[in-house]
């Protein structure tokens, strides 16, 4: 009897695997050895394909979810076909025209432009739409701006060089003349524009120890307005559009108290911004090494770390302002998701709310 080379023998298992898989997301349903004789063209006889999928079942790549029902891929199986398939990412032409046509239009503020993408990501993927706004205080400056409403109460602004605007009333422990809020006013911007928020208040209240007695007056008022930043940028955001999609294939997800803990997932949405932050200080410390960006990274059930995500797939990247990492979109939904193409989107996407980014600042520069 004829042996065959061990490469033949994987090469045509990793065929048959891979078809069994493209199958079940097509079909939604056990594959039977039958049909994979029948469709699959990989010519092969049937004893041989029972024999293989039997190898791959003993393997964990499947399993039936009844003795005489057809086989199912495991989340093995869904990791094979994600990384055999990852550089062959696509996405139609017509598709990327339709995204490109929403963001024709300028956006003013990054609030806006996140919205705007978590929704356009919900809607094309018929999943849940994610974007992790750019972490805060790792944001340098562009403005920051008090206006008077009257008494011991102001009004602050915050512009970050990617776009994000805060503002947020203030009540101080005195009550400022207008001449120390155009004064301090000047003061900040002159010194704080590319500095981060973390470091602000440090720098600021330095270089006030060092002007005349007429700016040192102001060191109360600067102190308290930086600490009040501080204190107003903690929470980190994130933008979810789309999570009802979920619900469309909650069958695929398990009985009601399943899909219950996962509503509640989704309403806390703290521990999904937990997911996406732990992206983001991947992507950010592939950066800060020298290593190659990073591609579209995508999590299959239990390899998220939240168990109430067990049966669905996270696919995620990095969006960048002037080629530096600031946050994180991506799709959430079912296994059985079109990989290469909910990859491809959110690869696209992230070019798109990068170059918008970017491109406020060079708008801004041109007056």
């Amino acid at each position: 009897m004829r042996q065959l080379k061990p490469e033949v023998v994987q090469s045509r298992k990793n065929n048959l695997l891979q078809w069994v898989v493209h199958y079940y997301i097509k079909n939604s349903r056990p594959v039977p050895s039958g049909v994979v004789a029948e469709e699959a063209g990989l010519g092969l006889s049937p004893a041989t394909i029972r024999n293989v999928l039997q190898e791959l079942e003993d393997e964990g790549f499947l399993h039936q979810p009844h003795t005489s029902a057809g086989r199912e891929p495991t989340d093995k199986a869904y990791r094979f076909f994600v990384d055999y398939i990852i550089d062959v990412q696509r996405l139609a032409s017509g598709e990327k025209e339709k995204i490109e046509s929403q963001y024709r239009e300028r956006v003013e503020e990054l609030d806006t432009l996140l919205s705007e993408t978590s929704k356009l990501l919900s809607k094309v993927s018929h999943g849940a739409g994610l974007v992790l706004s750019p972490q805060m205080r790792e944001q340098t400056l562009r403005r920051l701006e008090l206006i008077p409403l009257g008494g011991k109460h102001v009004l602050a602004i915050l512009v970050t060089e990617a776009g994000l605007v805060r503002h947020w009333p203030i009540h101080l422990h005195f009550a400022p003349s207008a001449r120390q809020i155009n004064v301090l006013n000047r003061f900040l911007n002159d010194k704080i524009r590319g500095c981060s928020i973390k470091d602000a208040q440090a720098s600021v209240l330095a270089h006030l120890q060092k002007m005349e007695q007429e700016f040192k007056e102001l060191t109360g008022l600067a102190d308290e307005l930086l600490r009040e930043v501080g204190r107003v940028v903690s929470p980190e955001s994130l933008y979810m559009e789309g999570a009802d999609n979920i619900l469309s294939y909650a069958e695929e997800i398990g009985d009601i108290s399943t899909v219950q803990a996962l509503m509640r997932v989704f309403s806390e949405k703290k521990r999904l911004a937990g997911l996406l932050e732990h992206e983001f200080r991947l992507e950010k410390n592939a950066q800060s090494s020298g290593a190659a960006p990073l591609r579209p990274h995508v999590s299959i059930g239990v390899e998220s770390g939240l168990p109430e995500l067990k049966d669905l797939s996270l696919v995620t990247t990095a969006y960048k302002y002037n080629d530096r990492v600031v946050g994180v979109l991506g799709v959430l939904g079912s296994k059985r998701m079109e990989y290469s193409r909910m990859m491809s989107l959110v690869d696209y996407l992230s070019g798109i709310v990068s170059r918008k980014i970017t491109s406020w600042e060079k708008e801004d520069r041109d007056g």
